[in-house]
């Protein structure tokens, strides 16, 4: 009984999928099929609309006074430029209209060649010159040998009227190749002779090799149907296609003929036609051109290629219904499935929590009760494992669920590369701000921050008010740790720039920050009471690393580091040694290091400065004060805004009053502060 509702069931489906299939088919191979005429007519336009964007290029060009129509061997020489620029233009060219002057540049067997008319020149004889590689001009003889008067020309008087680019109706042209012309009147604004037209030119051969070239799927083919005004429609594109397809479009071009081609709505939309035995999907549409004479684009695609996957899917699906049909032992496999797959989803979901990849699918429902609610219960588990991760970095959730162990209070011992960082005058940034928005605000930034931290492989270890604390090379070991570093704070210092100009741009304050970078051993682990453990790293350098980002403000820098990261970091970055200091709390001596960026981006006059900033600080540790002085006052007339120049003037001038007791107590040009915050 069960096998024959089945096959019941699956033999309606069956008809079913073959009667909408066939009302499907239909639509679908319209849509496509105009999407293909869509797509083709945009290459088509492109391809033609480079005649105009050429004559528009030259009037703007004549409108800037950069190109003088009164000037014909700056006119030569530009004309040539185009058509070197473009190799799809036939010609270009340039015609006065107060002397009949005639300048073109044109395409001929492979090379330009320049065509020159004058009617007090020569009789008016046109006269052509071969136009090589290098500029120079070989003298050739004219295809033309009668006089040339341009102002005769239809295209010329319509070039006259021509305020726009505008098309010509297909023509002779004067060497005997057919074509089309786009024209457009040029005026200068210097001149009142009256200016001249102007065209960019298409032998119909250029045209016809570039929609013959074009192809729709495997054996679409695209043509172009021009009306002429006396006799029978042009066909560009129309070669060497299949029997079908030529009879197709044969019945359109007579189609176009018989109607008045100045209306553009003529033998549109086209759909379906049939040719014999082998349907050809059609779509024929005007494209308008500046002539007010639509041209045609059709556009026709064996039916075949577009609904032969509908029906091959059609027939797949009859052959496993015949399938379901013959092998009644799918009900019962799909009834285990039924079972059996809630299951194994549940099993592979919790595998996924234990490697925190904690997604947010609902649980598949289930119509075996316990079951559904074993999926209710993982969902609410990874729901709240997303909410922990919210406040503990997701890399030590990570490490704690796949150890399958309790935390336990300790650590090790580690070099560290330690970050922190601090928002300049957030105060003033916060005070006309509602906590709301101080948060909200404050919580973009960090955004910035943790992604640069986290893509270079650091751990945000805490936000500390508008300050932060990260680790490189804790918990995952990274060689390269001082460099990651580096590269992070350029990074967030980077991304700050235009998270900048849009609050800015908002008329809100925008985030400076400070960074400190210091390298040295931590105690790095689970620090804390029995009850509460913080993943965090103690530890002189951490201490270093809060003075080095105190410091920034006393020196006006961005990126502040000691000489250890300097010396670790490889040579991948631009640095300035700023000044040698002894800073509260330290006996030790500290070289501070500037970080200007990376390797080949930092412009010259920095390095420059650099240079002469380290020159200077060299003279200052050696106890030469006049050209330390001479040094840094060179730096700070060349930019007052360079406040760390500023500062070790200030210092050498205070320290060369006390040159005498400097010496006699051994003087190592340490800067001593002894405050973490000085002003």
């Amino acid at each position: 009984m069960t096998i024959v509702l089945m096959a019941t069931s699956l033999g309606a489906v069956a008809a079913f999928v073959l009667i909408r299939n066939n009302a499907s088919s239909r639509v679908i191979d319209q849509l496509q099929i105009d999407q293909a005429a869509t797509e083709v007519g945009s290459k088509i336009a492109n391809f033609l609309e480079k005649g105009p964007l050429a004559l528009t290029r030259m009037q703007r060009l004549v409108d800037e006074h950069f190109l003088d129509l009164d000037d014909s061997e700056r006119m030569v020489t530009y004309l040539i430029a185009e058509m070197r620029a473009d190799r799809d233009l036939t010609w270009l060219s340039y015609s006065k209209a107060q002397t009949g002057a005639f300048i073109g540049v044109t395409r001929r067997e492979g090379m330009l060649v320049l065509n020159r008319a004058a009617i007090d020149v020569d009789g008016g004889k046109p006269r052509e010159w071969e136009i090589r590689a290098d500029g120079t001009r070989v003298a050739l003889a004219a295809v033309l040998q009668v006089p040339y008067d341009p102002r005769t020309a239809p295209w010329f008087l319509l070039g006259l009227q021509a305020i726009q680019p505008r098309w010509t109706d297909l023509y002779k042209f004067a060497e005997g190749q057919w074509g089309v012309s786009t024209v457009l009147r040029m005026r200068s604004p210097s001149s009142a002779d009256g200016g001249g037209v102007a065209t960019a030119d298409f032998h119909l051969r250029v045209v016809d090799d570039f929609l013959s070239g074009l192809r729709i799927g495997r054996s679409g083919r695209a043509t172009v149907i021009v009306p002429q005004p006396l006799g029978d429609p042009v066909v560009l594109g129309g070669g060497a296609l299949p029997p079908e397809t030529k009879t197709a479009l044969d019945g359109m071009k007579n189609n176009i003929s018989a109607r008045d081609s100045r209306v553009a709505k003529v033998a549109t939309g086209v759909f379906g036609n049939l040719v014999g035995n082998a349907p050809i999907v059609m779509d024929t549409r005007a494209l308008t051109t500046a002539s007010g004479r639509p041209w045609f684009l059709a556009v026709m695609v064996p039916a075949e290629e577009i609904n032969g996957p509908i029906q091959q899917a059609t027939r797949d699906t009859l052959l496993v219904i015949l399938a379901f049909l013959a092998l009644g032992v799918v009900v019962a496999v799909g009834m285990a499935r039924l079972i059996t797959r809630p299951i194994w989803k549940i099993s592979e979901d919790m595998r996924r929590v234990g490697e925190l990849h904690l997604s947010t699918t609902a649980p598949a429902p289930s119509f075996i009760n316990e079951l559904d609610m074993m999926g209710q219960t993982l969902a609410a588990m990874k729901a709240c494992l997303r909410s922990f991760a919210l406040y503990v970095p997701r890399e030590l959730v990570r490490a704690t669920l796949s150890s399958g162990r309790d935390i336990e209070p300790g650590g090790e011992i580690r070099t560290l590369t330690v970050m922190f960082t601090d928002v300049a005058d957030f105060t003033k940034i916060a005070e006309p701000l509602s906590p709301e928005q101080a948060s909200r605000e404050l919580g973009s930034y960090f955004d910035i921050l943790e992604d640069a931290i986290t893509e270079c492989g650091g751990l945000l270890d805490k936000f500390m008010g508008d300050g932060t604390m990260a680790l490189f090379n804790a918990p995952n070991l990274l060689p390269d740790h001082a460099a990651r570093a580096c590269e992070a704070a350029l990074t967030v210092q980077e991304h700050l720039v235009a998270f900048n100009t849009q609050r800015q741009a908002e008329g809100m304050m925008p985030f400076h920050t400070r960074i400190g970078l210091a390298l040295g051993q931590a105690m790095v682990g689970n620090i804390g009471s029995s009850h509460r453990l913080a993943y965090t790293a103690i530890g002189d350098v951490v201490n270093l690393s809060s003075h080095l980002e105190s410091l920034s403000k006393v020196y006006g820098t961005a990126i502040l580091a000691d000489g250890a990261v300097w010396e670790s970091s490889g040579n991948q970055f631009e640095w300035r040694h700023l000044d040698r200091v002894a800073v509260a709390g330290r006996e030790a001596l500290v070289e501070l290091y500037e970080l200007l960026g990376r390797k080949g981006e930092v412009d010259s006059a920095k390095l420059r400065t650099r240079d002469l900033h380290e020159a200077a600080l060299g003279s200052l540790i050696e106890g030469d004060f006049d050209r330390a002085e001479l040094g840094f006052t060179a730096i700070v007339s060349a930019d007052p805004r360079d406040h760390a120049a500023g500062v070790l003037l200030a210092y050498t001038l205070e320290t060369r009053q006390t040159l005498a007791a400097a010496r006699a107590s051994g003087w190592r040009g340490v800067h001593v502060y002894t405050s973490k915050r000085p002003i």
